[in-house]
C-alpha cells in the first residue's frame, strides 16, 4: 500500500483555493437570488418573474453599431411574463433588479422616511351611512378620482366605475343590482 505526501506549501494552498472557486463562483452566481430573466420568444423578448413578489427591473439593450445601448425600467408583476419593446437583433440583460415600492426588500426613502407613510394613505373610503346607504368618503384636502368595482350575489364582478370626488366630500353609491361594493383606488385629480 503506498501513500502519497500532499505539500501544503503556500502556492499548493493558493492552488487548491482557486481550482475550488473556479468550480463554486458559476454556482454562486447561479442562485444569487434573481427572480427575473429575460426570454425570447418569437422575435420577442420577455421578462420572466418567478418570485412572489413585484421587481422593478432595469434592462439594458445593446445592438450592433450602435454606440450607446438602450436602458429601461420595467415593473413586472408576481410570477407573471412581461413583455418588453425590443424587437429584432441585438443582446438585452438585466443590469438590477430590487422589489417594487411597499413590498418586502423594496429600497427605503432615507432622506424622508415619513413620506413613504403619506404617500400610502388613501384618502378615499367606502363606508355605510346611518341611513344604511353605501357611500364614498373623500377625508383628504384635495380632489381624488375613486374607483370601484360592483359584485353579484355569486361574488362575479359586474363592472367597475370611477367617481371624481370634490375635497372633503361624501357621494353616494348606486348599487346597480349589485350585493356588493369594493374600493379599488384613489388617485390625485389632474390640475
Amino acid at each position: 500500500m503506498s501513500h502519497f505526501e500532499i505539500s501544503r506549501g503556500p502556492l499548493t494552498v493558493l492552488a487548491t483555493l482557486s481550482i475550488l472557486m473556479a468550480l463554486v463562483a458559476p454556482k454562486a452566481a447561479d442562485s444569487a437570488g434573481r427572480c427575473t430573466r429575460v426570454a425570447k420568444q418569437g422575435g420577442s423578448e420577455f421578462i420572466i418573474n418567478n418570485c412572489h413578489t413585484c421587481r422593478v427591473v432595469n434592462i439594458q439593450r445593446k445592438r450592433r453599431g450602435i454606440a450607446m445601448p438602450v436602458m429601461r425600467t420595467f415593473n413586472v408583476r408576481a410570477r407573471s411574463k412581461f413583455p418588453v419593446s425590443f424587437k429584432g437583433p441585438g443582446i438585452s440583460r438585466i443590469t438590477s433588479e430590487v422589489a417594487c415600492e411597499g413590498e418586502k426588500g423594496a429600497a427605503q426613502n432615507i432622506i424622508d422616511p415619513r413620506s413613504q407613510q403619506t404617500a400610502q394613505r388613501n384618502c378615499v373610503s367606502v363606508r355605510q351611512s346611518s341611513s344604511g346607504q353605501v357611500v364614498l368618503v373623500n377625508g383628504c384636502n384635495s380632489c381624488r378620482g375613486a374607483a370601484i368595482e360592483r359584485f353579484a350575489p355569486g361574488g362575479k364582478s359586474m363592472g367597475r366605475q370611477a367617481y371624481k370626488m370634490k375635497p372633503q366630500s361624501v357621494i353616494p353609491i348606486n348599487p346597480k343590482g349589485a350585493v356588493g361594493v369594493s374600493y379599488l383606488a384613489d388617485v390625485a385629480c389632474k390640475s
